[in-house]
């Protein structure tokens, strides 16, 4: 149940009273929410899946959630094309609950696992969602967890993502079927499993066609869930694994909310900016990840990569679905004209979502300068050039990252110097 405080200033924000518009994002977007959200990303990261056949750390629930929006936003533009009306402002917000409920409540059991246990104490599953919120607001505060927690339950868009969720397990078994496929019986019965789950949602719009394992629509899911397998930072000592896949949920997620502080009464637009990040380098599946350095380095470079990747997505994705689901991908992708004037905040994103990958490894124990230097200051750098946007409260959790980069750096610049003059004093 939402407290009357909350409606009232949400009707506020919705309405032109601009002071309570401001007032609403500035409780949303507070620094210890910001903080909780990358406490959140630093879990999903973390989290790994499928570990009753492989710990493998590509298969983790920061990829998975990147799976899982692509395909969401596939179903929701095939749902809307067969005429059904989609709330396109609510999947951040489901993204953001799935993302929370994984990583404090259910972590890698299975949902139908805890149905399971629960059925028999007679544990109605409506105590999990309680228990889901509850944890939201512990990490962030009441306001954030009743604005994410509104309206999403029980909807036809929580519906649509949990179906794509279904497709997206489908996909990873397929990847990692020739680590179990020597055992026949266990990859029977785990594919029996998910096609059984599947089997609930076949009333939702473009379910069957995109579980249909030889369609055009899973081989794409399936180029686009290898971006797991590229590392971003390939060439540094890192700690934690930061992959492309999952750079994409975290930039869509900082998109979102730049989007949610920047245009203040255009929640609709902010998630547009979510499925933006979503897509944003998925060319690179076929181009891999060329660092900035390299592209800025040889004049031209940066324009042919460009227009190469126009070709290749033209080539793999384009040209694989039906005309109308290539116009839907094609409005999400930064290169459309009609996106232009969103760059610098894309950018913005991008380019959080690098501090946060940097700010994991220090946290992990990294102390390699790099991080610092050129991601994070230079991030700093485009920032007092203007060269991308970060509004004002989403600047703060860049500021953060900064700090704890630079005290982190220090630290270990003391330690050796310490550790130095110790060995030297006791070395005579």
């Amino acid at each position: 149940m939402l407290n009357k405080n909350f409606l009232n200033l949400k009707a506020l924000w919705l309405g032109n009273d601009k002071k309570a518009r401001k007032k609403f994002i500035r409780k949303l977007l507070r620094k210890r929410n910001l903080k909780g959200l990358n406490e959140v990303f630093k879990r999903l990261n973390c989290l790994r899946r499928w570990t009753s056949v492989t710990s493998d750390s590509r298969y983790n629930e920061l990829n998975k959630q990147a799976l899982n929006s692509v395909i969401a936003y596939m179903l929701a533009s095939y749902a809307q094309d067969k005429g059904y009306t989609i709330k396109w402002e609510l999947f951040p917000k489901i993204a953001l609950y799935r993302s929370f409920q994984k990583t404090y409540v259910n972590y890698d059991t299975k949902e139908h696992t805890i149905e399971e246990i629960c059925a028999l104490k007679n544990i109605p599953m409506s105590e999990f969602d309680a228990a889901v919120k509850e944890f939201i607001e512990e990490s962030t505060n009441k306001e954030f967890s009743d604005f994410i927690t509104d309206g999403i339950l029980g909807s036809f868009e929580m519906t649509i993502y949990k179906a794509a969720t279904k497709i997206a397990t489908l996909v990873e078994l397929q990847e990692i079927s020739h680590l179990i496929i020597k055992d026949s019986e266990i990859y029977t019965r785990k594919l029996l499993e998910i096609l059984e789950s599947i089997e609930e949602f076949k009333h939702v719009p473009g379910v069957t066609e995109f579980s249909d394992m030889n369609g055009n629509y899973f081989k794409l899911f399936s180029e686009i869930s290898k971006l797991r397998n590229q590392n971003r930072w390939a060439v540094q000592p890192y700690s934690i694994d930061c992959s492309v896949l999952g750079h994409l949920f975290e930039t869509a997620i900082y998109a979102y909310l730049i989007g949610m502080e920047y245009f203040e009464d255009n929640e609709r637009l902010a998630a547009k900016m979510f499925f933006i990040g979503i897509f944003h380098d998925i060319a690179e599946r076929w181009t891999n990840d060329i660092p900035s350095p390299i592209k800025n380095k040889i004049k031209g470079f940066r324009d042919a990569i460009n227009e190469y990747e126009q070709i290749v997505l033209e080539k793999n994705v384009y040209s694989q679905v039906p005309e109308f689901m290539a116009k839907a991908i094609r409005t999400v992708m930064i290169e459309d004209a009609c996106n232009a004037f969103l760059h610098k905040f894309m950018k913005g994103a991008d380019y959080l979502s690098a501090d946060a990958e940097c700010w994991r490894q220090y946290d992990a124990g990294s102390r390699d300068t790099y991080f610092f230097t050129s991601a994070i200051m230079g991030f700093q750098m485009h920032l007092w050039k203007k060269d991308y946007i970060l509004p004002k409260h989403c600047q703060k959790l860049h500021k953060y990252y900064f700090r704890y980069a630079r005290k982190s750096i220090r630290w270990s610049i003391a330690h050796c110097a310490i550790s130095y003059i110790i060995n030297y004093a006791f070395s005579g």
